[in-house]
């Protein structure tokens, strides 16, 4: 009966979306609390004006939270829409979204991975849209910019960049020469234009321990917190499931859908790395992770054989989710 309802395609089911959202946050609007961020996490260029005017503020920082998350869930239906990953018309994307990020409880104060998330999502239709496209030149240069705009909020999007040369590839295999280049260099252009600005005003120093820090170690997330191994033990056991499926489906499908979730893998393999690999890589990671898990747990909760299971798995995720903000 839940999967029925989050999985229809009516008119309700989009005006259910953000409701749906604030009964998930609802609880941590209770007792608002600001992100606990490590030195220096706080303090990338595109970011400081949002933390001197919300860092102070839980309440508004939530809400903004909030809002982003709900942005971000349309964005990723949007995708879906666009691109057609699967046939059936359905909201489930927009609503899986809401239910995976939703399981950071922390994550519902303002942080820059939010901002980053909007940049990474138009990042992957700019790659997306090149699909049988002749000439990709504007393609390739608007991926650069906007994944580096992206890193000007969130430093960690900065190891994404080869990501970019991987989905054009995986999209165009004859990509030549001058998407390389154009890809770097809309990459480098924001870059400079950060590092002169803080050159012109003497924060070159600034710059260097801020990206410093984020090589530093701050501590594994998942380390001593029982609830949280339990929820991405859940999740890994969701993703094995619907791998399977997929699998099993790919001969099935679409040229172009099997090009898109070839993509969707190698952002979750470069989120997974970046988490394990990367000392100041935390939880903000599964933001990123949960746009290509939201495709391919959908496609699972929709083709699953027996429909009683995924009213089951999707009872207790939410559940799970649920259960984390009252622990």
């Amino acid at each position: 009966m839940l999967l029925k309802i989050l999985k229809s395609n009516s008119t309700y089911s989009f005006l259910l979306v953000p409701l749906f959202a604030v009964i998930l946050w609802i609880k941590s609007f209770m007792q608002p609390l600001s992100y606990p961020f490590y030195p220096g996490e706080d303090m990338m260029l595109l970011y400081q004006p949002v933390n001197a005017l919300l860092g102070k503020n839980p309440v508004a920082g939530h809400i903004v939270s909030l809002i982003f998350i709900i942005v971000l869930s349309f964005l990723v239906l949007r995708l879906k829409l666009q691109y057609t990953f699967f046939r059936e018309r359905t909201v489930l994307p927009a609503f899986l979204f809401i239910i995976i990020t939703s399981g950071m409880h922390e994550l519902h104060g303002i942080h820059p991975v939010y901002f980053a998330a909007l940049f990474f999502i138009l990042t992957i239709d700019r790659i997306f849209n090149s699909y049988e496209k002749e000439i990709i030149h504007a393609n390739a240069f608007e991926s650069g910019i906007l994944l580096s705009i992206g890193s000007l909020f969130y430093f960690n999007l900065v190891f994404f960049f080869p990501f970019l040369w991987i989905g054009f590839i995986i999209l165009k295999p004859k990509v030549n020469w001058r998407e390389f280049i154009l890809t770097t260099l809309g990459f480098i252009f924001p870059w400079l234009g950060a590092a002169a600005y803080y050159g012109v005003t003497n924060q070159i120093s600034e710059l260097q321990s801020t990206i410093q820090a984020s090589f530093q170690s701050h501590g594994f997330f998942l380390k001593d917190n029982l609830s949280m191994q339990v929820y991405m033990g859940y999740l890994a056991l969701l993703i094995l499931m619907a791998s399977g499926l997929i699998l099993s489906q790919y001969d099935g499908k679409k040229i172009s859908t099997r090009k898109y979730f070839k993509t969707f893998f190698w952002i979750f393999l470069f989120a997974v790395v970046l988490m394990f690999a990367v000392p100041a890589a935390s939880q903000e990671i599964i933001m990123l992770m949960a746009v290509p898990l939201t495709y391919l747990i959908s496609n699972y909760l929709i083709f699953v054989k027996r429909p009683i299971f995924g009213e089951i798995f999707l009872f207790i995720l939410i559940a799970g989710v649920i259960f984390l903000q009252f622990i």
